[in-house]
């Protein structure tokens, strides 16, 4: 790799450490966890994927309501959030559309030539589980602050740090990333002069709210599993 090239790879990826302990940022290791009066992170993103899958396995009509209601939410609690991605996602949908409702063999449909009725009735369902999707994923990303959501990938792979999975190094990614992703968001155009030399991530102590967001949880996949 050329020498200008891994200068410019350093300045963009410097050598993060993370903490859990918002007292001591150069930490390597996580410190005690800090109470707070608010669900972790890690819970609140469990309950998304599940909802998520839940609503996804929905068929017809349900599945259209389904849609509408989490479109709806969104647009009521994170409409910055899924005007963007909708907007980043246009060229899928239209992708999906002419997929689905060109390419698939069934009964043509009248007044729309080279369509056919079961191809665009897959398109609708896909476009519904797309807009799901999105719509779930924005409420995530207003409800969470960055640092959060970091926070919660890391807990969520606790169980395979066991196994000797770098879950601190995927943090600092995922941070970075989110980092470049909210600088764009903001219309930065340069990189920051400084960035720290590490991250600090907010401490939570599972509690009563986690034990029953888990269990809702576990709930929503069993009934997907079981529909």
């Amino acid at each position: 790799m050329p020498k200008a090239a891994r200068r410019s790879r350093a300045r963009l990826a410097p050598n993060l450490t993370v903490s859990d302990r918002s007292g001591s940022p150069g930490a390597p290791a996580p410190g005690p966890f800090v109470a707070v009066g608010r669900p972790h992170p890690a819970s609140l993103i469990l309950l998304g994927c599940a909802a998520l899958l839940a609503a996804a396995s929905r068929e017809g009509v349900a599945l259209y309501l389904v849609c509408s209601g989490l479109v709806l939410a969104a647009v009521l609690v994170a409409a910055r959030d899924l005007r963007l991605l909708l907007r980043r996602s246009r060229w899928l949908f239209l992708t999906m559309l002419v997929m689905f409702g060109w390419l698939t063999p069934g009964t043509p449909l009248p007044g729309v030539p080279g369509a056919s009725q079961e191809g665009l009735l897959l398109a609708a369902d896909n476009i519904a589980r797309l807009l799901i999707a999105l719509s779930s994923l924005a409420m995530l990303l207003n409800i969470l602050a960055p640092a959060d959501l970091v926070a919660g990938m890391r807990g969520l792979l606790a169980p395979v740090a066991l196994l000797g999975f770098p879950r601190d190094r995927i943090a600092v990614r995922l941070a970075l990333t989110l980092r470049e992703v909210e600088a764009a968001r903001n219309g930065a155009d340069r990189e920051p002069a400084t960035m720290a030399g590490s991250l600090v991530l907010p401490a939570f102590a599972p509690g009563a709210t986690d034990f029953v967001l888990g269990v809702l949880s576990a709930a929503l996949v069993l009934g997907a599993l079981l529909s």
